[in-house]
């Protein structure tokens, strides 16, 4: 049953860029044979070899992958901003193991396994950036979100490009013969730093209604005094002397 049945092994990456942080999350598919390989693998080297998948053969495999991760990135890194890496940090690696592993090895299936990694950013990187250099699985599917505003302007080591506002989409290449190395992607891009930094409306000048110096100020309304005529006010004052003598 084993032998005939076909085996599949595919990774995607989706890459999510803000101003100061990435995320880079690993999407591994396993089906077929090579599900029958992976959850042998998990009992002949984290169980103990009885030919099923237990929740702690399970959680040993997960910590394997973290720790793996983490390696593989601090030896060499998979990320470069203007041909350096300098700036920027692992934060954390988290790893989520398909449950669909667990019970007998020999049974086949369909496992979807996620791992994310977090970097932090110096903040001067996306301020004087214009290449991402990424380094990833050859012919495995890619993703990356730009911050709103970015315009990107070439691209290398990419198959079948695709740009949808600040989201490119494509596969890692695996030419031999491109100036990259299978696996290596640059995107060299432009990034509108106004359109990513929070604009206060009330103390930015640039976006207050401006004052029409042609139009002219109504005056102060005020309350309007009645008018009385002369005749009657010596009449009044009159009436005020008689009744102040009596």
């Amino acid at each position: 049953m084993v032998s005939g049945s076909f085996a599949a092994h595919e990774w995607s990456n989706h890459i999510s860029i803000q101003s100061n942080s990435m995320q880079w999350q690993y999407t591994e598919n396993i089906s077929g044979l090579d599900s029958y390989v992976y959850k042998y693998d998990i009992d002949k080297r984290q169980g103990n070899k009885d030919d099923f998948v237990s929740a702690w053969e399970l959680l040993k495999k997960d910590k394997q992958m973290r720790d793996k991760f983490r390696t593989s990135i601090e030896q060499k890194m998979d990320v470069k901003i203007n041909n350096s890496s300098n700036g920027i940090e692992i934060l954390d690696i988290d790893a989520s193991l398909s449950d669909r592993a667990l019970g007998p090895d020999k049974t086949l299936t369909s496992i979807t396994n996620t791992f994310v990694v977090n970097y932090r950013l110096e903040e001067y990187l996306l301020q004087n950036s214009s290449t991402l250099w990424l380094l990833g699985e050859p012919e495995s599917r890619l993703s990356v979100r730009f911050p709103e505003g970015t315009g990107i302007i070439s691209t290398r080591g990419i198959d079948n490009v695709s740009l949808l506002a600040c989201e490119l989409s494509g596969r890692f290449a695996n030419d031999p013969n491109q100036t990259l190395k299978p696996g290596e992607a640059e995107i060299t891009y432009h990034i509108n730093q106004t359109s990513i930094n929070n604009t206060d409306v009330s103390t930015d000048p640039s976006l207050m209604t401006p004052v029409d110096e042609d139009v002219s100020v109504a005056p102060t309304p005020t309350i309007p005094i009645p008018f009385i005529p002369s005749a009657s006010i010596l009449l009044i004052i009159t009436v005020a002397v008689i009744v102040s003598k009596h």
